[in-house]
């Protein structure tokens, strides 16, 4: 597919519905508007800006339009945040063995734009003391604030000192689906198969359900 040929996937942040839209739609500079056809929400899409390197060994990324990434169908993707090099590295390390493909977000913006534009299968959230810093807490209420029908097909992880991967309340209570602490990062891929398992159990009749009703109204 040539540069000219490619879209861009959209997201409605009222429906959640997705729109696909030609790059050389997009704008150059500044801020465009369409409105959703579906629930009349007024989606915006910044340009890109400025790049700024993390560092020799990581990912760039942009500080407003990030999120202007594509991805192929099916593709496994993942958003971590971690002020922490050494955990860093390894969350990377361990999602790309599993096959995601992993970008890092730094502040609640970083987010915002990623998940404008595609929702990512997994988010894992990195809390070094026992309370988050400022850049955690304004990621995590962002998250708070996804509709359900966003939230839902996130699977979203927090890791801190405290963290009990049996403790369903404990997660619920931090908006996560599941809470790790760091000494459990190193057996992340055994912890993922049966955390998403328990998840797709838990909701499958669930989005049967949808399915079903989301085919009668078309």
């Amino acid at each position: 597919m040539s540069i000219g040929d490619r879209k861009v996937d959209v997201i409605c942040t009222g429906c959640s519905r997705h729109y696909k839209i030609a790059e050389e739609k997009l704008p150059s500079d500044g801020v465009a508007y369409f409105t959703c056809p579906n629930c009349k929400e007024r989606i915006e899409i910044r340009a890109p800006s400025k790049v700024i390197s993390l560092s020799a060994h990581e990912r760039t990324v942009t500080t407003e339009s990030q999120g202007l990434e594509s991805f192929e169908p099916g593709t496994k993707t993942a958003l971590i945040y971690c002020p922490e090099s050494q955990a860093r590295e390894l969350l990377q390390k361990e999602l790309s063995g599993l096959g995601y493909e992993v970008r890092l977000i730094n502040q609640m913006d970083d987010i915002r734009s990623r998940l404008r534009y595609h929702i990512y299968d997994l988010i894992i959230l990195y809390q070094n003391g026992p309370e988050p810093e400022d850049y955690l807490s304004n990621i995590q209420k962002y998250i708070s604030s996804l509709l359900m029908d966003m939230r839902r097909k996130i699977f979203v992880i927090h890791v801190y000192p405290k963290g009990n991967r049996l403790d369903s309340m404990q997660a619920f209570s931090m908006g996560a689906d599941l809470t790790i602490s760091p000494s459990d990062l190193k057996g992340l891929s055994e912890i993922l198969f049966k955390a998403f398992d328990a998840k797709e159990m838990a909701y499958k009749v669930f989005f049967e359900c949808k399915a079903k009703v989301e085919e009668e109204v078309l």
